[in-house]
């Protein structure tokens, strides 16, 4: 009986943290570049199970709970939107700029770039653009930007190079804000992507589907509710048994 509390108690732990993730992905359906969380769980404390006429012969294993695991990102690309703002890019394929703050860097797909008032251009929380010198780049007037990232001047001349990595597992990226990624041991080290285009005047949206979203959130609430409703019900049983107890003595 307690067991049923305590894994009915783990279970709503378990929904509280998916509704939260649901509610996060929701509150930025409309963040440019912004991946969707995918939370996943991990059963612990498991005992074996073993026959009832056998104990010496196991026959599985009953976990006792489960954990939250990590939180992957859905790497898959979102819908893109035409602005027709020269500063707005979007990466077509697999890949990432590369922006910076001080001495980090930060790879992101959020193209929704400006000009700060040096004249670099900076992406919304104003880190600087890098180019594939990891310099940042400077964008002046009458500058253009081709699909293979070359930043060019009136004359057609390059300037330089917009940088875009890949990674050999995107979904291992670690999360910073909302839009912005750095590597970890299992996504691997950024390198220079190769299959991908720039769209210059465009924006590539959150990859978040908000009626999935919203019926994902309904079923978890319903699930919610019925995992309180089993710890209310052998909360009752208790009293029950303690009441006949104490009749008893």
């Amino acid at each position: 009986m307690v067991r049923a509390i305590y894994t009915a108690a783990m279970g709503m732990l378990s929904d509280a943290f998916k509704l939260d993730s649901t509610a996060n992905n929701l509150a930025n359906v409309d963040t440019a570049g912004y991946k969707k969380d995918m939370p996943t769980f991990n059963a612990y404390q498991e005992r074996s199970v073993y026959l009832s006429s056998d104990r010496k012969t196991p026959i599985g294993t009953l976990p006792y709970s489960c954990v939250v695991d990590r939180v992957y990102i859905d790497p898959s690309e979102g819908a893109l939107l035409y602005t027709a703002n020269p500063l707005d890019l979007a990466i077509v394929g697999s890949g990432y700029f590369a922006v910076q703050r001080q001495n980090e860097v930060f790879y992101t797909r959020a193209g929704n770039f400006k000009l700060d008032p040096e004249g670099y251009i900076v992406n919304a929380d104003g880190l600087r653009l890098l180019d594939v010198n990891a310099q940042p780049i400077v964008f002046q007037h009458g500058y253009s930007i081709d699909e293979e990232g070359f930043v060019r001047d009136g004359a057609g001349n390059t300037v330089t190079r917009i940088a875009v990595y890949s990674f050999e597992s995107e979904r291992d990226l670690r999360k910073y804000g909302y839009t912005l990624f750095s590597p970890t041991e299992e996504s691997g080290p950024p390198v220079a992507a190769n299959n991908f285009r720039i769209l210059s005047g465009h924006v590539e949206l959150s990859n978040v589907n908000a009626v999935t979203e919203m019926v994902r959130m309904i079923e978890l609430q319903r699930h919610f509710e019925i995992t309180q409703k089993v710890v209310l019900a052998e909360d009752e049983m208790f009293a029950k048994l303690f009441s006949q107890v104490a009749t008893l003595r």
